[in-house]
């Protein structure tokens, strides 16, 4: 196997046969709560995109350089992790704020709550203590690699939440029982996903 082809085995798994969402079951506050809308939930997904690439790069950095050589890596990796991921995320909401008051509007609480999302927590506790994806081939999370990994986790995210707001709008039109409307037509469709996805299972041998 060459380079390059682990290094497409390493996004593919991340993006698609270990989808944070529908395999892992992680970040599904966001997931049900911002697929109403479409504008919505592009704007959480490239959101999402820039958070868990930075906060993985700065944790991969912070992990390496400061937290090992002091040996305090295993106690405090996950506070200067999530003080990572605040301020980035406090850096983003700004941005967003400036550059469109309508979508910092429309994402309401979710785009504060990127701080507390786990996914960007697990991404970037994975690219520095590999082990929660376990695909058949070698890696070693180098910052390449990790920076890899994390676009293909992010990417993975942002295409099931669009893919799953397509459906929920669909649905709004559709004649079914008063009683499957909202949240309980949103979870049989979002398990009905997750059986799709497991169908990647195995893909390339990964």
């Amino acid at each position: 196997m060459s380079e390059a082809q682990r290094l497409f085995f390493l996004f593919l798994g991340a993006l698609l046969i270990y989808n944070i969402l529908l395999i892992r079951f992680i970040a599904l506050c966001s997931f049900f709560g911002v697929s109403t809308r479409m504008t919505t939930s592009i704007g959480m997904g490239l959101a999402v995109i820039f958070v868990m690439t930075m906060a993985s790069a700065v944790s991969w950095v912070v992990w390496n350089y400061v937290l090992v050589p002091l040996h305090v890596g295993e106690f405090l990796y996950i506070p200067a992790f999530i003080l990572v991921i605040a301020s980035l995320v406090q850096f983003e909401e700004m941005v967003i704020r400036k550059i469109s008051p309508t979508l910092f509007r429309a994402m309401g609480i979710y785009l504060p709550l990127i701080t507390t999302n786990c996914a960007v927590l697990a991404a970037a506790t994975e690219s520095v203590k590999p082990g929660f994806l376990k695909l058949h081939i070698p890696y070693r999370f180098s910052f390449i690699e990790s920076i890899i990994y994390t676009l293909g986790v992010a990417l993975g995210y942002t295409i099931v939440i669009i893919m799953f707001t397509a459906i929920r709008e669909r649905i709004e039109g559709a004649p079914i029982p008063s009683s499957f409307r909202g949240f309980p037509i949103a979870f049989i469709v979002a398990a009905l996903m997750s059986l799709a996805f497991m169908g990647f299972a195995g893909l390339f041998g990964l």
